[in-house]
């Protein structure tokens, strides 16, 4: 009878790859909230937290800028590209949720770099962008003023239209059932065997 050899690369390697699996899905890195505009079931925002300290099933807050993973708004909607926002300078961060389902409190605030003019005639262009969170349902506002300074030094503020809705946790996504694990484990540990038996 044949045994497992356990100091054998492939079943290191078998192990090794199941435990990362395991530890993987264990645990997740960041929880995700959903923009909807008020009225609307379309999503048109998300914004990933890290976790800790966000939770999507207990209460939580933060004001560290480096809890924020990313930001994504509709172009459509906000008009300001469909990259990650969050690489703008986050000039104040206060969120906070009372259970984790929604976010309840507090402000973003953000800066973007300045845009310079295309032409020496053009104005360059400055963005601030602000996202406020509020406990009753339908009062998650997001706004800002875009600053166009020309040549001459004469400035200009714009104002966008100030959108209102609720930020929400995404749902979870699925962790596989550990019997998944056990399956994967028992596919690689037979697959190592089998390779080391043609090996002999």
């Amino acid at each position: 009878m044949n045994r497992l050899n356990v100091a054998s690369p492939l079943f290191r390697c078998a192990l090794g790859i199941m435990l990362l699996a395991l530890f993987g899905a264990a645990s997740s890195a960041s929880v995700i909230y959903e923009y909807r505009e008020a009225g609307s079931t379309a999503v048109i925002g998300t914004l990933e937290v890290r976790t800790p300290p966000a939770s999507p099933d207990s209460g939580w807050s933060t004001t560290d800028s480096s809890d924020l993973i990313s930001l994504f708004l509709d172009d459509g909607v906000f008009h300001l590209g469909p990259d990650n926002l969050l690489p703008g300078t986050v000039a104040s961060v206060a969120i906070s949720s009372v259970d984790g389902s929604k976010l309840d409190g507090g402000q973003i605030d953000i800066v973007f770099p300045t845009i310079p003019p295309p032409t020496p005639a053009d104005p360059a262009i400055d963005r601030v962008m602000g996202l406020g969170f509020s406990m009753p349902f339908g009062a998650d506002g997001i706004g800002g003023e875009t600053f166009s300074t020309f040549p001459d030094g004469i400035m200009t503020a714009a104002e966008w239209f100030p959108v209102d809705g609720d930020w929400t946790a995404a749902p979870q996504a699925a962790v596989p059932e550990p019997g998944t694990f056990v399956l994967l484990g028992a596919g690689l540990l037979a697959a190592g065997r089998s390779a080391l038996r043609r090996r002999r």
